[in-house]
Parts: structure tokens; C-alpha cells; sequence
């Protein structure tokens, strides 16, 4: 992975994310775009470039969000560790496979921060956080699906690899 270029893409993500994402909110709802950027980016990435690609998208949304401080980042390494993980060749450019992982990823980031804020003496009525989780992990699959058509048009530029899974 070309590290320079994915942190470049990675800040606007987080630009766009805290701007016009918000803009776009509807009924408190937005979609993530750095769950998609972190499925596009991890999924024909090595197991620690996923990792390292989750880390840094999670600390830009740490860092603009009333979330623990802390909590996005470890998601999201391990969702992008998870999701280099998968070993899926020819399907890695589905967009119902960006879709589905994307609400995965969302669901899993929501429910996480649902939780922390629990630990944390903070209790949401369950009918409203398992809606407003659901409402936003489809929003994001709807954005994955965007971004898994129009991102591997310009892949190798942005810094992602398109062959070879090996290991390091």
C-alpha cells in the first residue's frame, strides 16, 4: 500500500465525513464513509496494511467524535484486519459484497459504541439504539456499494494493491 496517498484519502474521508456527511444526515442518520473506505481499502490488502488502514481511519474519527476516545481506532484495525483477512479473489470487486460488509462493519461500530457508553454509565433505550444502529449499517451499505463501484476505477492510484495476497 502506498501509505502517502492512502493518508491523503484517508483525512479527506474524515473531512467529508465530519462536513458533508452531516449535512446529508437524515432523522440523526448518516452514513459512515470510512466504513467504506476502510472495506475499499482493506479487502485486497495485506493482513496488517488492514490494520494499520482501520487504526488510522478509526483515530481520524476518534478524533472528531463524542465517542470514548480510543474506541474507532481498535474497531476499526480489527474490522480492517478482518476484512484483509478474507481471501475472496475474483469476488473483492463485488459491490454486494462492499454492501454487505459495510453493514457488517457499521453494525459492529455501533453496537460497539452502544456498548462503551453503557460501561460507561450511559443507557440507551434498546429499541433506539438497535434502530438507529440498523438505520445507519444500511445507510453505510448503500455508500460501501457506491464506493466499491466507483473506487477500483482509480485503485492503483490511490495507493491499494489489485494483485497478489501474499503475506508478510
Amino acid at each position: 500500500m502506498r501509505w502517502v496517498r492512502f493518508l491523503l484519502v484517508a483525512g479527506l474521508a474524515v473531512l467529508i465525513q465530519t462536513t458533508l456527511m452531516r449535512a446529508l444526515s437524515v432523522r440523526g442518520v448518516r452514513a459512515d464513509l470510512l466504513v467504506a473506505v476502510l472495506i475499499a481499502f482493506s479487502l485486497p490488502a495485506r493482513r496488517m496494511e488492514g490494520f494499520a488502514a482501520g487504526f488510522v481511519l478509526g483515530l481520524g474519527r476518534d478524533l472528531f467524535s463524542e465517542e470514548p476516545f480510543g474506541l474507532s481506532a481498535g474497531v476499526f484495525a480489527v474490522l480492517g484486519y478482518l476484512v484483509a483477512r478474507l481471501r475472496l479473489g475474483g469476488f473483492a470487486d463485488s459491490v454486494f459484497l462492499h454492501m454487505i460488509l459495510g453493514f457488517v462493519c457499521s453494525a459492529v461500530s455501533s453496537f460497539a459504541t452502544v456498548l462503551a457508553l453503557a460501561v460507561g454509565g450511559t443507557l440507551l433505550p434498546v429499541r433506539f439504539a438497535v434502530g438507529h444502529a440498523l438505520a445507519l449499517a444500511a445507510a453505510t451499505a448503500v455508500l460501501c456499494g457506491l464506493v466499491g463501484i466507483l473506487f477500483p476505477l482509480r485503485w492503483r492510484r490511490l495507493g491499494g494493491r489489485r494483485t497478489g495476497f501474499e503475506e508478510t
